[in-house]
């Protein structure tokens, strides 16, 4: 049978899931990022769905829907976020989901909010054209304890009593332990930790859901969702490590390529990209 460890493996042109991996597919709940991605990447209506149920507005029109989407730093640290959403009006959506409390830190949320932040303004666009940016953390745990749905965090002016900055930077914070499902937000935390698609309240979650689920096509979009989710993640570290080569300037750009197995042409690109942040 081979490594059990493998994902999937191609057999005469078709994808044969293995016993485990069906096993893994039927544990996931949303809360869990890698199954996030596969219910919500390009999915307009799902991810429109759940923006305006988490942040009460009707008013929300999304055009671009991108799971596990990858903003590259040459200053520091780089960020993979769970869910990047634009609407109509040019917002920005970051959506992260968190199992432990320790992994959203306020501070995570200042960081992805600037990561975010340095895409929205085009070169020659003035400060004020830059449109508003919601980041929103769904945590298993309540992150306040004060059993409230959702935690509204704003920038504000100290000595106007805490008057609105109206910056265009908002950070909410969702409690995954709220299930008063007599409210949207309760019923989509339920919704949030079902494993089962036929426990799911919300129509066309449940629908996503039961496709990647139950169905031999959703099972097979989930083995290759999963499969690509490792190769990226190996290719960021190759290019992490080939970009400390770089800095290192001990080896030519040729054999940092050919040990970190890229194109020359992307560790060329790293190594224009980290030109420019020491000229900066």
């Amino acid at each position: 049978m081979g490594d059990t460890k493998e994902v999937c493996v191609e057999n005469t042109e078709k994808v044969v899931l293995r016993e485990a991996d069906s096993r893994a597919i039927a544990e996931f709940r949303l809360i869990d990022d890698t199954f996030m991605s596969a219910v919500f990447d390009g999915r307009i209506q799902e991810t429109e769905l759940l923006l305006k149920i988490v942040l009460e507005k009707e008013d929300i029109t999304v055009i671009s829907s991108k799971a596990q989407y990858y903003l590259s730093n040459i200053y520091g640290k780089e960020v993979r976020l769970d869910i990047l959403a634009r609407d109509s009006m040019g917002k920005a959506y970051n959506v992260e989901v968190q199992k432990v409390l320790s992994g959203a830190p306020v501070q995570r949320a200042r960081f992805n909010g600037a990561m975010v932040d340095v895409t929205l303004l085009k070169k020659g666009q003035e400060y004020v054209e830059m449109p508003e940016r919601y980041t929103i953390f769904i945590t298993e745990d309540d992150k306040f304890q004060m059993g409230l749905p959702a935690y509204h965090v704003e920038n504000t002016v100290k000595e106007l009593d805490h008057a609105p900055l109206g910056d265009g930077s908002h950070i909410v914070y969702i409690n995954g332990q709220y299930r008063n499902t007599d409210t949207p937000i309760g019923k989509l935390m339920h919704d949030f930790f079902c494993k089962k698609a036929e426990d799911m309240l919300n129509p066309l979650l449940k629908e996503r859901v039961h496709y990647l689920k139950e169905t031999e096509g959703g099972k097979k979009d989930m083995c290759e969702i999963m499969e690509g989710l490792m190769e990226q993640r190996v290719r960021e570290k190759q290019e992490i490590l080939a970009r400390k080569a770089i800095i290192r300037g001990k080896l030519t750009l040729e054999e940092i390529a050919e040990d970190y197995e890229l194109p020359l042409e992307v560790v060329q690109e790293i190594a224009e990209d980290s030109q420019k942040a020491v000229t900066a």
